[in-house]
């Protein structure tokens, strides 16, 4: 029998729709009239996507829009899912005379298909509907974006030492949760990703306040540093209390927050700091931490991939050689050979070992603040520091003395690669100064610098000699100021 062709594409479009359908969950946000009040939501998917900067950041923030109900009463977000998903509802304050001055921020838990309004009332409380409606009504009463959020109501004082008394009333938070959860599964049919949520919250969130408490108490509100039994003490806190939960747990970020850390402390007990500028691991403890996550998750598969591909980042970026990069990544390519994160190591790696001392230094075209264009190999002259800065000034007031020093022997180049500084706005902030300039990165020519340079904010400063070679391409940020930097500095000075 012959099908009419016309049938077979409507047949396809109908089960296409179907499909989309299936996949997004719409939100509808009503207000009554007058309601002087934006709304914007935010969706934070769990996925490894590039971000400048920090190589692969591992929570994705999907902007879905923004809806002003003081000029219409109802605004609609379709949200295409694949899997169930926080979202974030934010109200920013009103900024009108007798309106609300503090903003608020409501976790939505969504699954594909969910159909959810969210009423807002006069006095912005909300009310909700549909069939989802039972897991944000428990989220609005018990659940905050965070554990932290508690403390202005349990009376925390920053400037006060001694904040015992609110864990207490955190004690209190947390018997009234479990109570209040037990009842709300017997009514309501829960299903696995929401369960883990609440479960990771209610089992992170009271150590990590008893860490903050415990934390100012022994530092008595000043910026010392802990002896080594203080902090044993904080991180066995994390050891004794943190367990691991079903993959599904990883739409929580604090869950993946101390799930990292809880390998990490495995991976330094006994061990002494990283030596390699800031970073908290040295590549010994790194690798321990890769080995550690094979083992101990071997039985959850979702979180071994998570942190496995975290310790690789963290590998690509944070050290000044790739060779331990490159070790995790060919054990990660047999693990998880159709990753999609691959090409994107080797890529970056490869770019990374051709940054070598006395190699040509890439030539990438900037504008000054004058709007002129200026390459990178027109600079020579005077050995140079090349300083990329992820936000306005970063890099100058630490600087500053260094500039002072070197007056006339080494050039200081700040060069803007933060694409949401327009540059209308960054020439502002360019200080005039001798032996200074100021470049700004256009968004091609920060793609530029990220497939030439590798840029990292692990590893701000380039270093060329007068004939444009590199001198060094891996000086560590340091703080508060970088002592290879100045070492390096004296090397190409001559000093």
């Amino acid at each position: 029998m012959k099908i009419n062709k016309a049938i077979l594409a409507l047949l396809s479009l109908l089960a296409g729709s179907a499909t989309w359908a299936q996949n997004i969950a719409r939100v509808t946000v009503t207000a009554p009239d007058g309601l002087n009040q934006k709304v914007s939501l935010t969706a934070e998917r769990v996925k490894f996507h590039e971000t400048l900067g920090m190589g692969l950041a591992d929570t994705e923030f999907d902007n879905l829009g923004v809806v002003d109900l003081s000029t219409q009463n109802n605004g609609v977000f379709d949200i295409k899912l694949d899997q169930p998903t926080l979202v974030r509802m934010t109200l920013p304050p009103s900024g009108a005379a007798g309106g609300s001055n503090e903003g608020r921020t409501q976790l939505l838990y969504l699954k594909p298909g969910d159909n959810l309004t969210v009423k807002l009332n006069a006095d912005r409380s909300m009310e909700f509907l549909g069939n989802s409606a039972a897991y944000q009504q428990l989220l609005r009463d018990y659940y905050r974006e965070n554990h932290f959020q508690y403390l202005p109501a349990y009376g925390y004082k920053p400037t006060q030492v001694d904040n015992q008394a609110i864990l207490k009333q955190s004690d209190s938070l947390q018997q009234l949760r479990r109570t209040r959860y037990n009842e709300f599964k017997s009514s309501t049919n829960v299903d696995k990703a929401f369960d883990a949520y609440v479960q990771a919250a209610s089992m992170t969130e009271p150590y990590l306040l008893q860490a903050l408490v415990m934390d100012r108490d022994m530092r008595k509100n000043r910026p010392v540093k802990l002896t080594a039994d203080e902090q044993k003490k904080l991180t066995e806190l994390t050891l004794q209390n943190f367990k691991l939960m079903p993959d599904e747990a990883l739409i929580s970020q604090t869950y993946r927050n101390e799930l990292r850390n809880w390998i990490q402390l495995q991976a330094t007990q006994g061990a002494q700091g990283s030596t390699e500028g800031h970073n908290a691991l040295s590549q010994q403890a790194l690798q321990k931490a890769y080995q550690l996550t094979q083992e101990k998750l071997k039985d959850y598969p979702r979180q071994r991939e998570y942190l496995s591909t975290y310790w690789l980042n963290l590998a690509s970026t944070a050290y000044p050689t790739t060779q331990t990069a490159r070790t995790i990544l060919a054990d990660y390519r047999k693990a998880y050979p159709q990753s999609q994160q691959i090409a994107y190591f080797e890529d970056w790696l490869n770019t990374r070992d051709q940054l070598k001392d006395g190699t040509m230094a890439p030539d990438v075209a900037l504008m000054g603040v004058d709007s002129t264009p200026v390459s990178i190999s027109s600079l020579k002259g005077n050995p140079m520091v090349l300083a990329f800065a992820f936000n306005l000034k970063q890099h100058e007031p630490s600087l500053k003395a260094l500039e002072e020093s070197y007056k006339d022997k080494v050039n200081f180049v700040y060069v803007s690669v933060a694409p949401g500084i327009p540059f209308t706005t960054w020439k502002k902030y360019a200080e005039a100064r001798p032996g200074v300039m100021h470049l700004w990165a256009s968004p091609k020519a920060i793609e530029e610098l990220k497939d030439k340079y590798a840029i990292t904010p692990n590893h701000p400063f380039v270093l060329i000699d007068a004939q444009g070679h590199i001198a060094n391409r891996w000086i560590p940020m340091g703080f508060p100021e970088s002592k290879v930097l100045k070492t390096e500095l004296d090397r190409v000075a001559g000093k």
